[in-house]
C-alpha cells in the first residue's frame, strides 16, 4: 500500500506543526481531525503569516505591555509607601513602658527575662 504524504497542522506524537511525513492511509484515519492535511509542495509555506495575524499579535503585545506597566507602577507605589513608613518608624522616639498598662518602667522592650532562682 502506498504511503500518503501529509503536513502536520498541530503537534501529534513526535511531530510538530509544519513537519512533513508519510504514513499509511489507515494510520492517518485513526488520528483526530485537524491533525494534518495532504502535503502540496506548490502551496506557500505556513511560515509566511498574514498581515492581520501580525496586527493581532502586535495588539496583544501592546495590551500585555500596558498591564505589565500598571503592575510595575503599583509595585513602585507600594514600595515607596513602605519606605516612608520605615523612615517614619526610625525617626520616631521610643515610647517608654507604661506602668499603668502592666509594663515595668525599668524594663525595655526586647530585654531578655531575668534568669535564676525566684525570690
Amino acid at each position: 500500500m502506498a504511503k500518503e504524504i501529509v503536513e502536520f497542522l498541530k503537534t501529534h506524537g513526535r511531530y510538530v506543526k509544519g513537519d512533513i511525513a508519510g504514513f499509511e492511509p489507515a494510520v492517518i484515519a485513526n488520528w483526530p481531525k485537524g491533525t494534518c492535511r495532504p502535503y502540496d509542495p506548490d502551496r506557500s509555506k505556513p511560515a509566511e503569516r498574514e498581515a492581520a495575524d501580525l496586527e493581532a499579535d502586535a495588539q496583544d503585545l501592546a495590551v500585555r505591555a500596558a498591564e505589565l506597566q500598571a503592575r510595575e507602577d503599583e509595585l513602585a507605589a507600594r514600595e515607596a509607601a513602605l519606605m516612608e513608613r520605615e523612615a517614619g518608624a526610625a525617626t520616631a522616639p521610643a515610647q517608654p513602658a507604661d506602668p499603668a498598662a502592666g509594663g515595668d518602667a525599668a524594663k525595655t522592650a526586647g530585654a531578655p527575662p531575668k534568669q535564676g532562682a525566684k525570690a
